[in-house]
């Protein structure tokens, strides 16, 4: 029994270990295994690396992101491409297999969106900014541009104002021309003037090329900087719904102190005792205390702001698609204005084997209400009530009968609007629709190389239409219209775009090589007409045809056509050595033949010092990398047809002996044929550093960048018989400066923490000028004082006037001055700068930067379990703001005054700094000086927002994958020393068309207001 069982234990043994090792083959058996790599939008990445881990076997994707390769079941492979985050699977039992990578924004690796393609991040040897959509989605903007600010070094974006709509001007490295010209916005490879129509939502990333490296491929279209905005694309999978909701409410953060009925009469009253002139009825023995009126807080009011957002996106194996909806809607808080804007963007794509076919469109319609009399000259008095006894608007409260005075003899000033009347009854809108997208195709011919052809196209129409009614305020010249009048223009604009490019990328060994090359050509058009007319048989009647009178009908008709050659070579050794080299050719309709072409190169260098063997066992810095480059970049910034004569084909001439008049035609406008590009040279070094594996970064930048030829207007000489001033290549400009970036971001736990911040230093100067003499601008009043200054050695539009030294205590003192004018005591005393005992034109000296010269931004972010909180400051320093609103309120005789003209100068008040109450203004206080300008420095809490989101076990219940809600303010607390509206004030537009020369002027700008919204984000 004892052998039979040893017998059987032996079978039992040889069949256990025979099974043992069958399993064991088994396991270890080779097997196929295909799949697909594909990127965050669900679309197949090409090239991307396939390994298994430990050994050198593997493969790479073809052009649609499959792979195939053998590989037992426990072997992990291991799947990497650059830009994104390495991923590790086990093959276990799969044959087939779905790998989705997630992009690393963190890593040296990153793509970067630059001009025509991207590049990694560690291989770039130009100057990029990059925002990131998740930063934009954190807050809500009612204009794009406004995610910039504070985002990035050397990028300064200014508000114009506070009212809805505003857009904002957007400054990249200082201003290098002379005129209004921003950046160029390259929207999904559509070339534009404007991000405007963009929905903030919608933005993927976007990309700034600051230096002339990273621009130049964009030539002449590149001289003010470029913005590239990506939109969000669709996402292989099922169908997944995005939703945004948020409503608030807007309040005004500063208001200015004016004069009550009672205090306007006392300070007037004052002001004719001191002019030794009567007083005026309504402010002395006609005064009324029950009729008075306060026209900025009738005109202001807490108002609504709603944002809506829903987005559907999916996509299929070959396909993906993304549709968004958005609707914004912000009523002003001065009332009679507001805002809305509907947005609709639909983005789809198509692979299908070594073809890509990509198209975007967007349909925007913005309609403005703008409310264009708040806070202008000659409103109403505070003695004239906003209403009369009926509740309907008014401007006079003159007793009616028989032998009623005059308006200016009664109120004492000679005209005044009710700017809230006059903006309630008058119909405005400013209405655009906007369609832009572009379509594009991309073929790979062979391994690496890529043919793609993108059309662009961007329309819109505006009507601008004004119907001011009949009315009648009061009999002043500005208190009534006698006859209904209609405004209204209508303007189409189609810009066209083509592009072919071919691209070749190679690696091999250790050599990187992308050749880009290119043609581009673009035509845009702009053609408008309009109607002013007049006299209407009613005021419910708004259509030209209709009125009697037609006054004018501007039209204009504008083509312009710029075609372009470009290639690119960037290459790269060893991820330690990098070049890339630009060159683009451009031929512009807007100078003639033979000067049409202007030709710009540029040249980078960079090196990668953390890849270097003599570096790997510095742990501590895990990037270092060196760049400099030097780029030209070109602008053809005239205005289109300023080289060709205007000609009045109904012009007389007096000929022959009897001097009889015969028809002809006349040149009306004088031309200078010769102009040719502005070309700005940009010398640029840059340090990126990296430490602690990249949690704390640095990037520092120092540029020169110089504007040569740049076009001025010039005033012929009077015996050309033309009176038009006329552009030259005269002028220079250099800006230089310092950037900063910093960015740290770690984990602890469940605590997840972001920090960056960036400043940027700026001087700007104009280092030449040629024949043209100094530019005079900065008007801030109806009597034409101007305020700037644009000369050989200061900034653009500084300040310039006489410097204050307080107040003439006596007669004597004043008289002593020497001064052109008439002072007395209590009038303000001038410095005598030259030193030549008397108060002239020659005392005056340039008195501060209207632009800052240091920006700076800091963002803070944090994450705890299921709540975030984001914080968003800037600030600038190193500005003047002019407060225009100081000439109203102390010296212009026809409006209302401060109330601390209280506390003027008086014998018995001479501990002021204010000057004395006076209308005829002898000693011509008003003039220009720094009695105007102040401090424009602020800092202050630009945006903040706190969100919870739902857990995730919460969500899994009720088959959501995303509830989170968030409250959000903005504009929550400013510091600044400012005493006007708030110290954004962007550049009037009063006197001269370049608003450039305006900068820093405030007239009393729209206010800025705080806001406060709720919202809920929704994703299923």
């Amino acid at each position: 029994m004892k052998n039979d069982q040893s017998k059987l234990l032996k079978k039992s043994g040889s069949l256990w270990l025979l099974f043992m090792v069958l399993s064991i083959s088994s396991m270890y058996a080779q097997q196929v295994v295909t799949g697909v790599v594909l990127d965050e939008n669900g679309l197949g990445i090409p090239g991307a690396n396939v390994i298994i881990r430990g050994t050198s076997n593997g493969s790479s994707t073809d052009f649609d992101g499959n792979f195939s390769l053998t590989a037992t079941s426990e072997d992990v492979l291991v799947f990497s491409f650059l830009g994104y985050v390495t991923k590790e699977i086990t093959v276990g039992n799969q044959t087939n297999m779905q790998v989705n990578l997630e992009s690393d924004v963190q890593s040296l690796d990153a793509v970067v969106i630059v001009g025509y393609g991207t590049q990694k991040k560690s291989d770039l040897t130009g100057s990029v900014g990059v925002v990131d959509g998740d930063d934009i989605d954190k807050y809500t903007y009612n204009d794009a541009s406004q995610a910039l600010q504070g985002r990035m070094a050397g990028v300064n974006v200014q508000s114009t104002g506070g009212a809805p709509g505003s857009g904002s001007i957007v400054t990249i490295r200082g201003s290098g021309t002379l005129s209004d010209a921003g950046p160029l916005y390259v929207i999904d490879g559509m070339l534009t003037g404007s991000m405007s129509s963009i929905n903030p939502a919608d933005i993927e990333t976007i990309s700034v090329l600051k230096d002339a490296s990273a621009s130049a491929i964009y030539g002449s279209r590149a001289a003010n900087g470029v913005v590239i905005i990506t939109t969000k694309k669709g996402k292989k999978g099922s169908l997944g719904i995005d939703t945004d909701y948020s409503y608030g409410v807007q309040k005004v953060i500063n208001t200015l102190d004016w004069a009550s009925a009672s205090e306007y009469a006392e300070i007037v009253n004052r002001a004719r005792d001191n002019d030794g002139n009567p007083r005026f009825p309504a402010n002395d023995t006609e005064f009324n205390p029950n009729y008075t009126s306060d026209i900025q807080n009738e005109s202001l009011r807490v108002a609504p702001v709603t944002n809506a957002n829903v987005r559907f996106y999916g996509g299929g194996e070959n396909s993906a698609f993304n549709l968004s909806l958005n609707h914004y809607d912000q009523e002003g808080v001065v009332k009679e204005s507001g805002f809305e804007r509907t947005t609709i963007r639909s983005n789809a794509t198509l692979t299908k084997g070594k073809f890509r076919l990509e198209n975007t469109i967007g349909l925007t319609r913005t309609v403005n209400n703008p409310n264009n009399y708040f806070n202008k000259e000659r409103d109403l008095i505070p003695t004239i009530r906003t209403r009369d006894d009926d509740g309907n608007f008014s401007g006079s409260d003159i007793p009616s009968g028989p032998g009623s005075p005059s308006f200016s003899g009664y109120y004492g000033v000679g005209s005044a609007i009710n700017s809230l009347g006059l903006a309630a009854i008058e119909d405005r809108t400013v209405t655009r629709n906007t369609v832009l997208g572009n379509i594009g195709a991309t073929f790979e011919i062979i391994d690496g190389l890529s043919y793609k052809l993108n059309l662009g196209l961007e329309y819109y129409a505006d009507n601008n239409y004004r119907f001011t009614p009949e009315y009648e305020f009061n009999p002043a010249s500005l208190g009534n219209s006698p006859y209904g009048e209609l405004n209204e223009t209508n303007t189409n604009f189609l810009s066209t775009l083509i592009e072919n490019t071919l691209n070749y990328k190679k690696v091999f060994n250790k050599h990187s090589l992308d050749v880009l090359l290119g043609y581009t050509d673009q035509l845009s058009n702009s053609r408008s007409l309009g109607a002013v007319a007049r006299n209407f048989p009613s005021n419910d009647i708004h259509v030209a045809s209709a009125a009697q009178d037609r006054v004018q009908m501007p039209s204009q008709d504008l083509t312009k056509g710029i075609q372009s050659y470009f290639g690119r070579l960037s290459y790269t050794f060893d991820s330690r050595y990098l070049l890339t080299a630009t060159i683009r050719r451009d031929g512009s309709s807007l100078f003639k033949e033979d000067l049409r072409w202007g030709t710009f190169p540029s040249i980078a260098l960079g090196w990668n010092v953390s890849n270097e063997k003599f570096m790997e066992d510095v742990d501590l810095i895990s990037n270092l990398k060196l760049r400099v480059s030097y780029g030209e970049i070109g602008s053809d910034n005239v205005s289109i047809y300023a080289i060709d004569p205007e000609l009045n084909l109904n012009s007389e001439y007096i000929l022959g002996t009897n001097q009889g008049r015969v028809p002809g035609y006349s040149i009306t406008k004088g031309v200078n044929s010769n102009i040719f590009w502005e070309t700005t040279k940009t010398t640029d070094i840059g340090v990126e550093f990296g430490a602690l594996n990249n949690r704390l970064n640095f990037t520092l930048d120092y540029y020169i960048k110089n504007s040569e030829d740049v076009l001025v207007s010039l005033q012929l000489p009077l015996y050309t018989g033309f009176s038009n001033a006329v552009p030259f290549n005269t002028a220079s400009i250099k800006n230089k400066g310092f950037e900063f970036l910093t960015s740290y971001n770690d984990q602890w736990g469940d605590f997840k923490f972001n920090a960056s911040a960036n400043f940027s230093v700026l001087s700007n100067e104009v280092t030449a000028l040629g024949d043209a003499t100094p530019i005079i601008g900065g008007s801030f009043t109806s009597n034409t004082i101007n305020s700037t200054k644009t000369d050989v050695g200061q900034p653009i539009s500084s300040f310039f006037g006489y410097v204050t030294d307080g107040i003439y205590q006596t007669d004597a003192e004043a008289q002593a001055a020497n001064d052109s004018n008439n002072p007395q005591a209590g009038d303000i005393k001038f410095k005598d700068l030259d030193g030549d005992g008397d108060i002239d034109d020659m005392d005056r000296k340039y008195l501060g930067n209207p632009n800052p010269d240091f920006v700076y931004g800091i963002n803070l972010s944090g994450e705890y379990k299921n709540f975030d909180l984001n914080l968003f400051f800037n600030g600038v320093t190193g500005n003047k703001i002019l407060n225009g609103s100081k000439y109203r309120g102390y010296f212009d005789t026809e409006a209302n005054y401060f109330k601390d003209a209280l506390n003027a100068w008086t014998p018995t008040n001479t501990n002021t700094s204010i000057p004395r109450n006076t209308q005829t203004d002898p000693g011509f206080n008003r003039r220009m000086s720094d009695f105007y300008l102040e401090d424009g420095a602020y800092f202050r809490l630009r945006n903040i927002q706190l969100g919870y989101s739902m857990p995730n076990d919460v969500l899994e219940k009720i088959k959501v994958s995303k509830i989170r809600f968030y409250v959000s303010a903005t504009n929550l607390f400013t510091i600044t020393d400012y005493t006007g509206y708030y110290p954004e004030v962007g550049r009037n537009n009063r006197g001269n068309s370049v608003q450039i020369f305006n900068s820093g002027v405030d007239e009393g700008t729209y206010p800025t207001p705080r806001t406060f919204q709720f919202g809920i984000q929704a994703s299923f």
